[in-house]
């Protein structure tokens, strides 16, 4: 086919300026469906709009597609100008037109919205693209006209503008927010690299510890520590990088003017590099010590009091029956003395000193029961929820003392007891036990109460803790009354605990604790 030559025919026979339908232009278009029926069908089959004007801005041919910019038919166009079918874009379309007749070049992107009399297509967009066709002899002889509807695309790209500003600002707001956590921060925040050394740290480092940033960066943490903390702190360094998690670990930093400050750590590793949280804690740590100090203090003034004010009742009530003993002894005495002993007094006598005898030890008890609670003796009791309600008594000593309590407590009988007394009996135990886990730092402090029935009646109780232990040598007199190795200690705890057992039929020993500290048992008896 030899279209330049055919469309050199077409363009000799311009079509006239005026008029809806002029002949030059039907002749145009004729021709045009004449001699190329296979333009016709490109343009019936294009996916995109097309169009061919006349140089005078008239359609010499147009698809379906493209007349979706107007609403107005194919046939409707063929010879009419653009300004008779569109007027809203015609000024456009000419100076379009003039511009390539006077460069010679083509207009490409050229964004044309819809101009359908009712307004229904306002909102749709078509991108054009202008070439000229040109004849033979390089005349341009027309316009051809290529639109591709954009809308669905400008309407994603749009979407696609609103949200990556919409994030921006976003990013931007939630960037502001970190800034202003990390600079207000009171907490001591820090990002290092898996080595320990300082990539970033906030202004809370220079507020606490009085140490400039320029002098923490590239640095690690282990120069500031306390010399005793160092070796834990970098064992703990060690396990973050192996993507362990560190929850509330202490250490002792130190302050630019030499003093030391107690800091609390979480950390957590991620992507090679350590993320750290510090707490300062010297203040609550001071404060939990001297809280500690005082309960200690309290109990040895209480216990104090206690045995001195029940020293004073037994001294007084049990002054009557001791007199009577005295009374009875010399009475006896001077029985025997006389020439013939009468032995029937002396026997009467000795009667009366058994039961005076009797009587101070039952004084002794009601003495001693006095200064427990007022539950009667004997009465049933569930020795597991003993347990529970006394650990709940030490939990705040328990906790200070970063004391991990296990329970292995089994379904048991009920057993007659005094609640009270072996109630302190259970709190002496745990409180001898946490004292002797305070110093404990190479392990867990751990403290493990289990209960079984003993016996089928009876039950069986036993205290293990992970403290130091107790000296072989001091094993068989811990139960003595005024022994004691503690500083400040009366060396009666447990002898009184002891005594109270006792007391109820049962037995309390102390054996060493596997692999470390000791273990209490107590075994009581059940109902008989």
């Amino acid at each position: 086919m030899h279209k330049p030559e055919k469309l050199k025919q077409i363009g000799s026979r311009r079509a006239a300026p005026t008029g809806r339908a002029a002949l030059s232009t039907q002749q145009l278009h004729e021709h045009l469906y004449d001699r190329l029926p296979e333009l016709q069908l490109i343009y019936d089959t294009a996916p995109v709009g097309l169009a061919f004007l006349s140089l005078d801005c008239r359609y010499v041919q147009i698809n379906q597609r493209l007349t979706e910019i107007c609403g107005i038919s194919v046939a409707d166009h063929i010879g009419r100008s653009v300004r008779e079918t569109v007027p809203a874009v015609a000024a456009q379309v000419e100076q379009l037109v003039q511009a390539i007749v006077d460069t010679g070049e083509p207009v490409t992107g050229v964004e044309v919205r819809g101009q359908k009399a009712d307004r229904s297509n306002a909102d749709h967009v078509w991108i054009t693209n202008w070439h000229p066709l040109r004849n033979a002899e390089g005349r341009i002889i027309g316009i051809n006209v290529v639109a591709e509807d954009i809308t669905e695309r400008k309407r994603s790209e749009a979407a696609l503008r609103e949200l990556n500003e919409t994030l921006e600002q976003r990013v931007q707001a939630e960037t502001y927010e970190r800034l202003q956590i990390w600079n207000v921060s009171q907490d001591l925040l820090v990002i290092a690299d898996s080595d320990g050394r300082f990539l970033n740290v906030n202004p809370a480092w220079t507020a606490t510890l009085g140490w400039p940033e320029a002098e923490l960066i590239g640095r690690t943490l282990l120069w500031m520590l306390h010399p005793d903390d160092r070796e834990n702190a970098h064992a703990e360094t060690k396990r973050l990088a192996a993507g362990h998690v560190t929850q509330r670990f202490l250490t002792r930093v130190r302050h630019k003017d030499g003093s030391y400050r107690w800091l609390s750590w979480k950390a957590a590793q991620d992507k090679g590099c350590i993320y750290g949280v510090a707490r300062d804690v010297t203040e609550l740590r001071d404060a939990e010590n001297k809280l500690l100090e005082a309960r200690q203090e309290l109990a040895q003034v209480s216990r104090r009091t206690t045995l001195a004010a029940m020293s004073a009742a037994i001294a007084h009530e049990i002054r009557q029956p001791l007199g009577a003993i005295v009374t009875n002894a010399n009475a006896g005495l001077r029985w025997l003395d006389r020439s013939t002993p009468d032995l029937a007094e002396v026997r009467d006598t000795l009667k009366h000193i058994s039961a005076d005898g009797h009587r101070a030890s039952e004084v002794i008890q009601s003495v001693r029961a006095m200064f427990a609670k007022s539950d009667p003796v004997g009465a049933p009791l569930d020795a597991n929820e003993l347990i529970r309600e006394t650990i709940a008594m030490a939990s705040d000593e328990l906790e200070a003392a970063k004391i991990d309590v296990q329970l292995e407590l089994d379904q048991l009988p009920m057993i007659p007891a005094h609640r009270g007394q072996l109630q302190q009996v259970v709190l002496n135990i745990l409180t001898n036990a946490a004292e002797s886990m305070r110093n404990v730092e190479d392990r867990a402090r751990t403290l493990r109460v289990r209960s079984k029935p003993f016996n089928s009646a009876g039950v069986a109780v036993s205290v293990q803790d992970s403290g130091t232990g107790i000296d072989p040598e001091h094993a068989e007199r811990i139960f003595d009354a005024f022994f004691t190795t503690k500083n400040n200690g009366m060396g009666m705890g447990l002898a009184i605990c002891r005594s109270i057992v006792e007391a109820h039929g049962g037995t309390l020993s102390v054996s060493p604790g596997v692999p470390y500290g000791s273990v209490f048992h107590i075994v009581l008896p059940g109902i008989q």
